[in-house]
């Protein structure tokens, strides 16, 4: 089967314009695999309209409503297209892949089955995290939590983004094997990066500062950029001269900007709102010297990924999922959750100019992994997942 083009639906349950994580991916994966003579992919995704999708890929979209922090809800039982396009006879798809357990992913799972293709889930968030983010009523949360696992369970394979990600599906009460497959980025280091710097100094009046810090991403409680700013008014007050910018917009922005503005940091703190110019955020990281990543939520965060493709090393919280591919001091750094610890480990770190170099070099070539990469581990598993399948179901 290794030289059979593998024809793949990926599915999640929102899609740009709205922007996280799981949007990210699913977009590079298209990409990706777009490009290779021996795969082929469509993305099924909620509609937004007025919004024009990339064409490098088809992108098929069906009825929604406006849900939460802009995210749409799909509705694909009340109309007959999603059926048709998981269901097609001419060029079938091989592999159903969900990346999202809500209404959208959990009928294409059963639509798998009915039509017997193998279906794969991918675990890309810590749900009962941002159920209790978003959910008051605990009687919904648990429903929300039990609305997921069925979409899990009832999944062929499982598919987790870091080692801890599966302890954390095994918690949630999944008995099943999951197997790890790790994120990427599609930035690469350009030939450009001088000419990047400069426009990011020139945009945000960076040119002579020393100690740039950046947080990319969107800007909700459960990220902990507090402790960033608790760290670093550690630093202001013991007369450290730096700049902290933050990329991305979210729902604690305004709390986020009232704490800089309490704490007097409103000449430190640089807020660039959402950029969507991967350009530009290029530069944002080839101009800055640490990133700061203190959020325990996320499972396997792309942005760490990709400060490593422009030689920035991360700041994370030890113990944290998306901290497994890093080694202190070696490719990035940890510590444990504390403003006053962090304030220590950031003040080592700007203090040894030399490490800072080392670690640097070596973010990028330990820690970077394009989606080409990871695309082509993705091929393989779907070698596995339609092979195996097909031998436990053999008429």
């Amino acid at each position: 089967m290794d030289d059979k083009k593998i024809r793949a639906l990926e599915v999640l349950d929102t899609y740009f314009p709205t922007f996280d994580g799981p949007t990210t991916l699913v977009s590079n994966y298209g990409k990706s695999m777009k490009k290779r003579n021996d795969m082929d992919v469509e993305v099924l995704v909620p509609e937004f309209k007025g919004y024009k999708d990339d064409p490098t890929f088809k992108v098929n979209r069906i009825k929604s409503v406006g849900a939460q922090e802009n995210y749409r809800c799909a509705l694909p039982f009340l109309n007959s297209k999603a059926k048709k396009i998981i269901g097609r006879k001419e060029e079938p798809f091989d592999i159903i892949h969900a990346h999202s357990p809500f209404l959208l992913g959990r009928y294409a799972i059963k639509k798998a089955k009915k039509y017997k293709i193998p279906s794969v889930i991918t675990l890309h968030t810590c749900y009962h995290e941002e159920f209790d983010r978003l959910l008051k009523c605990k009687a919904l949360r648990r429903f929300m939590m039990k609305f997921i696992m069925k979409s899990f369970n009832r999944a062929d394979y499982v598919i987790c983004v870091s080692d801890q990600t599966v302890d954390t599906l095994k918690g949630y009460g999944y008995k099943g094997k999951a197997y790890v497959i790790r994120n990427g980025t599609d930035l690469v280091y350009p030939e450009n990066s001088l000419e990047l710097i400069e426009r990011v100094n020139e945009k945000e009046n960076l040119k002579d500062e020393e100690n740039v810090f950046l947080s990319v991403g969107r800007i909700v409680e459960n990220k902990k950029l507090d402790l960033c700013l608790d760290a670093l008014k550690v630093l202001k007050d013991k007369g450290v001269k730096f700049k902290y910018v933050i990329v991305g917009s979210g729902s604690w922005e305004d709390n986020l900007k009232k704490k800089v503005k309490d704490y007097e940091m409103e000449d430190y703190v640089i807020f660039t709102g959402k950029i969507m110019d991967r350009q530009l955020l290029a530069g944002y990281y080839l101009r800055s010297d640490l990133f700061l990543f203190p959020s325990t939520f996320d499972t396997a965060s792309l942005a760490p990924i990709e400060a490593s493709a422009l030689k920035l090393p991360t700041l994370m919280t030890k113990g944290c999922s998306t901290a497994e591919i890093i080694t202190d001091d070696q490719n990035g750094f940890l510590e444990i959750g504390d403003s006053n610890a962090w304030a220590e480990k950031i003040l080592n770190i700007i203090s040894d100019k030399q490490k800072l170099l080392e670690v640097k070099e070596k973010a990028h070539t330990e820690v970077y992994k394009t989606w080409d990469q990871v695309v082509d581990e993705m091929r393989k598993f779907y070698i596995f997942a339609i092979e195996d399948y097909n031998s436990k179901n053999k008429k």
